[in-house]
């Protein structure tokens, strides 16, 4: 089709704002490769698995993009049993204040993962895991909707820690976590098992309670106080 040069001005004029519009995102993407050997979950991120799978860049504070004021960066695997996710926390000061799986463990220190595996912006996943080695889990139908706290994910989890939980009077390095989610457990998976070349929206997260006060960080920043904003999600690439 032949364009007039009115409608060639147009296109240049959205072409130059959509380069400036800093609403203009894409979405960040993971490659997460199969794991040949399953990882063993014991929160030690020294297996194969995890040498060939590439850490993220550091996670950056969820509602605005800038950088943490402390590292965290995740890998992630599959097979076709499970999707394995482990990630490795910087941190001064070790806290959480919840003893028992399915606590409110979103209100204090915690790593997760939101799994919308088939990209429909409404049934989706929360797995979390604490310094304490205590899961959350739940599902929704919608964006905050219909949580399921009787869902049960069967993650197998893991947690080594580098300092002491709740003693604030030490300086802590850190802490790991491991985990193994089994896939035919998630909700509205499109493959079970996945294929290479399969994409699902996920996003990763820490909560970071310190000496410097609360901080939400993502591997893909939501840009609002709420970590359920499924359109700012990230992408899961299924790699050989």
């Amino acid at each position: 089709m032949k364009r007039t040069p009115v409608a060639v001005a147009l296109l240049c004029a959205c072409q130059t704002r959509l380069c400036r519009d800093p609403d203009v995102w894409t979405a960040p993407e993971y490659a997460a490769p199969r794991a040949s050997t399953p990882p063993v979950v014991d929160g030690a991120l020294d297996d194969a698995a995890w040498k060939r799978a590439p850490p993220t860049d550091p996670l950056r504070r969820s509602n605005t993009g800038a950088a943490a004021s402390h590292r965290t960066q995740a890998r992630m695997a599959w097979d076709d049993a499970n999707l394995y996710v482990a990630f490795d926390v910087e941190d001064d000061d070790i806290l959480t204040p919840y003893g028992k799986d399915d606590d409110p463990l979103y209100e204090s220190e915690v790593v997760e993962i939101f799994v919308d595996a088939n990209d429909d912006g409404g049934s989706y996943d929360e797995i979390e895991l604490s310094p304490a080695d205590r899961l959350f889990d739940a599902s929704f139908t919608g964006r905050r909707q219909g949580m399921n706290l009787a869902w049960r994910s069967g993650t197998r989890h893991a947690v080594r820690l580098d300092g002491t939980i709740g003693r604030s009077s030490d300086w802590d390095r850190g802490w790991t976590a491991e985990l193994a989610i089994p896939i035919a457990s998630l909700s509205a998976v499109p493959r079970v098992p996945p294929q290479v070349g399969d994409r699902w929206r996920v996003n990763l997260y820490r909560l970071d309670q310190g000496r410097g006060g609360v901080e939400g960080q993502a591997f893909s920043p939501v840009m609002v106080g709420d970590f359920h904003h499924l359109p700012r999600f990230g992408w899961l690439r299924f790699a050989p």
